[in-house]
């Protein structure tokens, strides 16, 4: 016996139970507790029947548990009531991302009649066993499949072309079903819809809108599945997940959990179900109203106390008391009634509790509009090491004068050479040019020095440029390393990177 196969089927047997079973045939199982139970099936299984469907479908506690069915596996492994090794893998399908799965069993699975001696069904996430799961399978014997002519049995030399005759007329017979089940759920619909005035005729419509008008509507609703009315957001906007939130597919299906703590950038917002949500990836989306919403805003604001209210980019408390002079902001956050300026790398200031300048929207007591110009606000100057060879920014940053004094705003994807440091509010600025300062979050800091070479350790290695902008490049082998890279991604990662090219610098994490 294969020595994989033997460690799986020799493991401890566990409390017999029986799962619950949907009305489409289903067994639901809970991956948090298979480590405790046997599973029976209330549904018996005949000797020598062919192609029946054992349908699971897989829980993390209440919701789905999402397979990726590129980089899954789902295997029967079983030792039949004969002693036979049985080992049968699903196939693959699109229902796998809602956690459903289906193992077709074949004749040779059914060949001996009598309960299985061992029966596990082993989930696998690439190389990882994510569970194993203890079933008791039930085998009934069939006198017919058992008859024997001669020494063989009787089963085995029915002719070839009788058994593809009966097969074609079973897969005719159910196909037939299949479509008159649809056709007959189709009709019941449009009857119920009908009956409840949700459906008009062409005629009853064209009464009330004209085509113009009716194209214009099918325009401004058409989206992915039910999600309508895209609208785009601001380069740089992001959401933060204040309390564990669902993510839904554009169908407004349910896709996966989302974590307190977590940001996500956002591109787009759109309507579904009537609600607007946003954008957190390809075709996930999220309900605004269980969200933070963070979008660039460059304004200045002055705290109307030492103790005003601030939060991070998640809606949390931040408890840390403020100087009362003027600060540059660079976003705004949106949760609820709460409208707050990012004033640090991830502190945001209550608008009730700021008096605001004029260079980006008045929502507190109009006060100082622009710094004070005969302050010095960044303080602890003093000239960087010669080893920081250049800063690269990340993302548009509005620098200040020395005094605290909005100016320009900087582009990302630009290197500069700076020659001082200060601090302001907590965080650290760098000089750019005369008077300019930039705020260290939104920079890179390229350090050079002499370091270790470095082999590619990653199949697909992250590479980045001065900026942390993606560099598309395949690489492998050792390199050397003449300068490390680190900085703050748009998603509030930290990034380190060591370079190996004249611009391109690879994660530290996928080499060793």
């Amino acid at each position: 016996m294969d020595e994989n196969i033997k460690d799986i089927l020799d493991q401890d047997t566990w409390l017999p139970v029986t799962p619950d079973i949907t009305k489409d045939g289903y067994i639901k199982i809970d991956l948090n507790k298979v480590d405790l139970v046997t599973y029976s099936f209330n549904k018996r299984f005949r000797q020598g029947e062919n192609g029946p469907q054992l349908k699971l479908w897989f829980y993390d506690g209440n919701q789905p548990h999402q397979l990726d069915k590129d980089n899954s596996s789902v295997t029967l492994y079983g030792l039949d009531a004969g002693d036979k090794i049985k080992v049968i893998s699903a196939d693959q399908s699109d229902t796998w991302q809602a956690g459903r799965v289906v193992i077709a069993l074949s004749s040779q699975a059914m060949a001996t009649a009598g309960q299985y001696k061992r029966c596990v069904i082993e989930v696998k996430n690439k190389d990882q066993v994510i569970a194993t799961i203890n079933f008791n399978l039930d085998v009934l014997p069939n006198d017919f499949y058992n008859l024997n002519i001669g020494s063989d049995p009787f089963s085995s030399q029915v002719d070839e072309k009788v058994k593809n005759t009966i097969n074609y007329f079973n897969d005719i017979s159910k196909e037939a079903t299949d479509k008159y089940d649809g056709l007959k759920q189709a009709i019941d619909n449009i009857t119920d819809q009908i009956a409840k005035n949700n459906i008009v005729t062409k005629d009853q419509l064209l009464n009330y809108y004209t085509r113009d008008e009716i194209d214009a509507m099918l325009k401004k609703l058409n989206g992915d599945g039910e999600v309508t009315n895209k609208q785009s957001l601001p380069s740089g906007s992001f959401v933060g997940i204040p309390s564990t939130v669902t993510a839904y597919l554009g169908n407004g299906t349910v896709s996966r959990t989302l974590d307190s703590g977590e940001n996500f950038a956002t591109d787009i917002s759109a309507i579904l179900n009537n609600k607007t949500v946003y954008r957190v990836s390809t075709n996930e989306w999220v309900y605004s109203n269980e969200v933070t919403y963070v979008t660039p805003k460059i304004i200045t604001v002055t705290p109307s106390s030492t103790s005003p209210r601030l939060y991070n980019s998640c809606g949390k408390d931040v408890s840390r008391s403020l100087t009362v002079v003027p600060y540059p902001a660079d976003m705004v956050m949106t949760y609820g009634d709460i409208t707050a300026y990012r004033i640090s790398t991830n502190e945001y200031i209550d608008s009730r509790d700021t008096t605001t300048g004029s260079s980006g929207g008045n929502t507190g007591t109009t006060g100082n509009t622009g710094g004070n110009t005969g302050t010095t606000v960044i303080t602890g100057i003093n000239a960087t090491s010669s080893n920081l060879e250049k800063v690269g920014v990340i993302r548009d940053s509005k620098v200040i004068s020395k005094s605290g004094v909005p100016g320009r705003t900087i582009s990302a994807g630009q290197d500069f050479q700076v020659s001082h440091y200060g601090t302001y509010n907590g965080e650290d600025y760098y000089q750019i040019s005369t008077d300019e300062w930039i705020k260290g979050y939104d920079v890179t800091k390229v350090i050079k020095g002499n370091y270790n070479d470095v082999t590619i350790s990653a199949s697909n290695p992250r590479l980045y440029n001065d900026c942390l902008q993606n560099v598309s490049r395949s690489v492998s082998g050792t390199f050397h390393v003449d300068a490390s890279i680190s900085g703050i991604d748009n998603n509030g990662n930290t990034i380190y990177g060591l370079r190996i090219s004249t611009n391109e610098y690879v994660n530290q994490k996928d080499v060793v």
